[in-house]
């Protein structure tokens, strides 16, 4: 799902992930907004056969708040949402949320308390996503537990060349507030041990590799 100038991203998925997937659900322009996204996700975890849905999720965002193509939204009403819209069955196929939202570890928790065995967010403006997404897209379509692909993703650009370009930037315009905020740096919440093969409503923790 995307938003903004971040289709990029959404070309990254496709070519890194296209054969790791049966199929996708792709919302981008005015189809990107939280109901249509609820809905996708009620749809796909329906979906007979399937057993895991990853989301890989590309908006605007703010401090636990998501930035939709129609209107931003408090991150616990999106989980209040899923929780409403999925049943039990369903909230155990949701696995792994990937965001390249700027603050993204503050949406972790709603992602978590919505389903999601696991979620990947950054600790503050997201601005090295570059170097980043394609590392950590590559690693764990590669097979590795989403821990590790975040922290392939953190080692992309190891002297944070990017958030300091971003930083400076935005000392140049005035805006120290922002500039102070650059963090990149991705934070794993959940289940880190998860793997693009795992099942979530059978994963144990001692029955995967890191």
């Amino acid at each position: 799902m995307g938003t903004g100038g971040e289709w990029g991203a959404q070309a990254l998925a496709s070519g890194h992930l296209r054969r790791q997937y049966r199929s996708r659900i792709l919302l981008r322009g005015n189809d990107a907004t939280a109901d249509r996204l609820v809905q996708a996700l009620a749809s796909a975890t329906a979906t007979p056969g399937v057993r895991a849905v990853d989301l890989l999720v590309h908006p605007h965002g703010t401090s636990r708040r998501l930035l939709f193509t129609d209107r931003p939204v408090e991150a616990p009403r999106l989980a209040t949402a899923l929780q409403s819209a999925l049943t039990p069955v369903q909230r155990r196929r949701l696995r792994v949320v990937i965001s390249t939202a700027c603050y993204g570890m503050s949406h972790n928790d709603a992602w978590l308390r919505g389903g999601f065995a696991a979620a990947v967010g950054a600790r503050g403006i997201y601005a090295d996503g570059l170097t980043s997404v394609p590392r950590m897209l590559r690693a764990w379509g590669h097979g590795r537990s989403v821990l590790t692909a975040a922290d392939r993703a953190n080692a992309a650009d190891p002297r944070h060349r990017q958030d300091a370009l971003a930083a400076a930037y935005y000392r140049r315009t005035g805006r120290s507030a922002e500039a102070a905020a650059v963090d990149s740096i991705r934070v794993v919440d959940g289940a880190g041990g998860m793997l693009i093969s795992t099942d979530p409503a059978t994963w144990r923790p001692s029955s995967l590799p890191a």
